[in-house]
């Protein structure tokens, strides 16, 4: 009996040291998987976080990629884009997807760029290496893609797929016979679709004498293309006429673009009020307008009783026939307290010959301005401070000829 609970109490010991090794094994076991698991848990968060500040850093980077379409020609049938790298970053362009907008059959096509810009440099010939004809009479829609996913969109001989906003300014349109007039082709891009239009060439001015006058071209079209024009922005040509005829007679003068819209013209008058030679003695110009000024802006009157004030001096100016001398001022300004300065301005630059008043009148007749034939005369009216003045504002000055 003794002999039994000895070998039973051995046995007992024995089943402890294993139950003891077996617990140890399942811990360490336990362990390492809620360990592995941990380790693992801390990884995938540790690369969510990179692929975060990745993807941020991306965002970051795409948001300051910045550049610009500069230039846009076809040569021998071959696009060649320019454009200007104007952000930090270097810019890889990687695609160029094109549409032909005349023909509804072309398919739209991707092409393989791959080349690459630094901040502040220049890329050229995009577009020469590819196997696409572009075809002067057509309008194509292109888009640049950059690798970081930005696009530029523009489009190319566009002026023939919609009407375009198109005005035609004749100035003076009343003249005396033997002086020259100026027209300018104002052609504005209002595309709806915000792309850019290139390539705009003014054609010749169609000139018609329905009213017995004649003219003479002297210059223009000057530019005689523009190259490029953004969304809303504004294109000039100018061309410069000389008329002659007897009071009353006048022309007709209408513009429209190379490749333009059907029918998309302007058309404007020019009429003789007059006939007088050069004058031998001195003589008394003026002009002005009714209706309001508002602002800040520096504003012109154009001689000769133009109704409407201008920010652009080209517009507002007359081409002196000869030389001589501006001087005695008089200005009436109708209602509005606002401080207001009457300057005389040639060739854009403000001169001597000025007065400013608060209230209705003003004058110089202290100061003189001399001129030569060619020299280009405007009125300047500003405003000292915010405000507006408005009513009938009437100037005349003298011309002492040469």
């Amino acid at each position: 009996m003794k002999n039994h609970n000895t070998i039973f109490g051995k046995h007992l010991k024995d089943r402890k040291g294993i139950s003891t090794i077996v617990g140890s094994v399942f811990f360490i076991i336990i362990f390492t998987s809620v360990a592995s698991y941990v380790l693992y848990s801390m990884n995938q968060i540790d690369q969510f976080g990179v692929a975060v500040i990745g993807k941020g850093q991306d965002n970051i980077n795409r948001n300051s990629e910045a550049f610009e379409i500069t230039g846009v020609t076809e040569d021998n049938n071959k696009f060649n884009v320019t454009i200007q790298n104007t952000g930090q970053l270097p810019v890889n362009i990687t695609r160029l997807w094109i549409q032909n907008k005349t023909d509804p059959t072309w398919p739209i096509t991707k092409f393989s760029i791959n080349q690459i810009v630094a901040p502040g440099q220049t890329l050229t010939k995009i577009g020469e290496s590819l196997q696409l004809t572009a075809k002067p009479s057509q309008a194509y829609d292109i888009s640049l893609v950059t690798e970081r996913g930005n696009t530029k969109e523009f489009l190319v001989n566009s002026a023939s797929q919609k009407p375009l906003y198109l005005q035609l300014f004749v100035l003076p349109d009343k003249i005396p016979t033997g002086f020259d007039t100026t027209l300018l082709l104002a052609v504005t891009n209002n595309m709806s679709n915000n792309g850019i239009l290139t390539n705009l060439v003014p054609n010749s001015t169609t000139v018609r004498a329905p009213l017995g006058a004649s003219v003479t071209l002297v210059s223009g079209p000057e530019p005689s293309a523009y190259p490029i024009l953004q969304k809303g922005d504004t294109a000039y040509f100018k061309w410069v006429y000389n008329i002659s005829g007897n009071s009353g007679q006048g022309i007709n003068f209408t513009a429209s673009l190379q490749n333009g819209y059907l029918g998309n013209s302007v058309s404007r008058n020019a009429t003789i009020t007059q006939i007088q030679g050069i004058p031998t003695v001195k003589t008394v110009m003026g002009g002005g307008l009714n209706g309001t000024i508002t602002g800040q802006s520096q504003n012109y009157l154009r001689f000769f009783g133009d109704g409407r004030p201008s920010t652009t001096f080209n517009i507002k100016s007359m081409s002196m026939p000869m030389a001589g001398t501006f001087k005695n001022l008089y200005v009436y300004k109708g209602t509005g307290a606002v401080t207001t300065t009457f300057t005389l301005y040639k060739n854009g630059n403000p001169q001597s010959l000025t007065c400013q008043t608060s209230s209705s009148t003003c004058s110089d007749t202290t100061d003189q301005v001399s001129v030569v034939a060619a020299d280009q005369i405007a009125m300047g009216v500003k405003l000292s401070f915010p405000g507006t003045a408005s009513g009938d504002i009437t100037f005349a000055v003298e011309f002492d000829p040469q």
